[in-house]
């Protein structure tokens, strides 16, 4: 399991290694030696080459003498530049004192010019300044620094566990950050680099073992991985039917959006539910019949415009109230409309069943949030970060800065599994209890999408999956089968229609 921390949840996890006879120094060599490893592997070898290595004060300056020191030993050229002064932490200071005599160093203060002389003709600029010591705005001093070797270094750039810069809680991004094209991260991914724009500014990220054992982390996110999340996956039984796995209602489509309704229902039938009604107009079954035969219709009038009328709606209230189903979803492009708020609201309040709202269910949903808290059973919400604005009042910048925590405190609030959808989806339980899920690409971002992936969740938690783990089962298959589909074709020609398809290969 891949975990993501906060810079409280880390340094508690260090001091409980530290207690159990792995000391501070160890992990500090042990970081230094991994990002030996990784700088050698990115650089493709390092002997011969030319690093600068920038260094604070604290212990990320003293992951940096490590590294100085190894890359000295591998023949490299490595200049240990203080940006501010020499080491004041124990560790970062015990390093420097071991390594003094071997490493080569300066003071960034006293010779300026020479540093940017360096910085302009070496292979590598490593930043190892402030780590997760970093929060606020940065002095104007480094600031410059910064700035030349963003915008002046023909080398790489590469971090150590943090961009400097950049907070490591919160995702907050000063002006003049340093901007890696790989991140070292160490230990933990620290919770902060999943927000935006913080992930946009780290490159390519890796992560390293530092030594500290899993059960030192006492609290933590965790990030989906493959073995964590196919443990989840419903089983097929040999002795089973239709009933067995589950009847999914999907209350979506109108004149406008036939393709959601064809998008979600193929969605759910290819994770396996087994029976999936869809309420929608006439109008969109004649249109997509042929393509999901599979599926069972419940026809509807449409009014003049092309949505769901207002007749219909009391046709699907009677149908939800007479039938027996194991989920519901609704809004699946319904149209933001009054008659979807009047729907959306009497399913969370009358269904006897797990209810998934998407789209324009969520967008109807604004000005009266707190019928959520009327539900009868549970509620899995999922909006991208403009839905969730409408949802919660929070200008789009701020929710992208800490979605982790605007996710987790939406949920607790309204007591419901929020799926805040975009890049490192947060899935978010009323317990606290989340996940994070880093599979997907650029492939996904097209309307039509977000339906499919409704309809996953949905048929999720129809078979009887706990509703954070359909989340988060739906969450990650939708991003793995996207990256299955960018393995073969170029990400613009990637196709919402095309995610079902390669669903039943994902899932082998």
């Amino acid at each position: 399991m891949r975990l993501a921390v906060t810079n409280e949840q880390m340094k508690a996890a260090e001091a409980a290694a530290d207690s159990r006879g792995i000391s501070y120094m160890k992990m500090m060599r042990t970081a230094g030696e991994v990002c030996f490893d990784r700088i050698s592997r990115f650089m493709g070898g390092v002997e011969g080459k030319d690093f600068v290595i920038l260094a604070g004060r604290g212990n990320n300056g003293g992951d940096g003498i490590v590294i100085a020191n190894l890359l000295t030993e591998a023949r490299a050229s490595a200049i240990l530049v203080f940006v501010q002064d020499l080491p004041k932490s124990d560790c970062a200071r015990e390093c420097y004192s071991l390594y003094e005599k071997v490493v080569k160093s300066t003071l960034y203060i006293h010779r300026k010019d020479a540093v940017m002389r360096l910085i302009s003709n070496c292979d590598a600029v490593i930043d190892c300044v402030f780590g997760t010591g970093f929060h606020g705005a940065l002095e104007d001093g480094l600031k410059e620094l910064f700035g030349f070797v963003n915008g002046s270094c023909p080398g790489k750039k590469i971090s150590v566990d943090v961009p400097s810069g950049i907070d490591s809680n919160t995702g907050e991004t000063a002006e003049g950050a340093f901007r890696p094209d790989l991140t070292i991260v160490l230990g933990a991914m620290k919770r902060g680099l999943y927000s935006h724009p913080a992930y946009e500014n780290c490159g390519r990220i890796t992560i390293g073992d530092i030594g500290i054992p899993s059960d030192c982390y006492s609290s933590f996110e965790a990030v989906l991985t493959d073995n964590v999340i196919r443990e989840f996956i419903p089983a097929r039984m040999r002795v089973s039917n239709k009933g067995t796995y589950g009847r999914l209602l999907n209350i979506s489509g109108s004149a406008f959006y036939t393709g959601a309704a064809l998008l979600s229902t193929n969605g759910a039938l290819r994770t396996g539910v087994g029976l999936c009604t869809l309420a929608t107009p006439t109008r969109v079954i004649n249109a997509i019949a042929p393509a999901v035969p599979e599926a069972v219709y419940l026809p509807l009038e449409q009014d003049y415009d092309g949505f769901i009328s207002d007749k219909s709606v009391d046709a699907v209230k009677m149908e939800l109230l007479n039938h027996k189903y194991t989920a519901v979803l609704t809004g699946c492009g319904l149209g933001n409309r009054k008659a979807t708020a009047e729907l959306t609201s009497f399913v969370i309040k009358n269904a006897d069943c797990p209810v998934i709202i998407d789209a324009d269910g969520l967008n109807s949903l604004a000005g009266n949030i707190n019928v959520l808290k009327e539900r009868k059973k549970g509620i899995i919400v999922t909006p991208h970060p403009a839905e969730f604005s409408r949802m919660t009042g929070k200008p789009v910048p701020e929710i992208q800065r800490d979605r982790i925590g605007y996710a987790k405190a939406f949920s607790q609030e309204y007591g419901c599994v929020t799926v805040l959808k975009g890049v490192n989806t947060v899935i978010a339980a009323p317990s606290g209890e989340t996940f994070i899920n880093t599979t997907g690409n650029p492939g996904l971002a097209k309307a039509g999408s977000g339906d499919v992936l409704a309809g996953m969740i949905s048929s999720f938690a129809a078979q009887g999956t706990p509703l954070l783990y359909s989340a988060a089962l739906g969450a990650y298959l939708h991003g793995l089968a996207a990256d299955t589909l960018a393995a073969r074709m170029g990400l613009p020609g990637i196709l919402p229609r095309d995610i079902p398809e390669v669903l039943p290969e994902v899932l082998k």
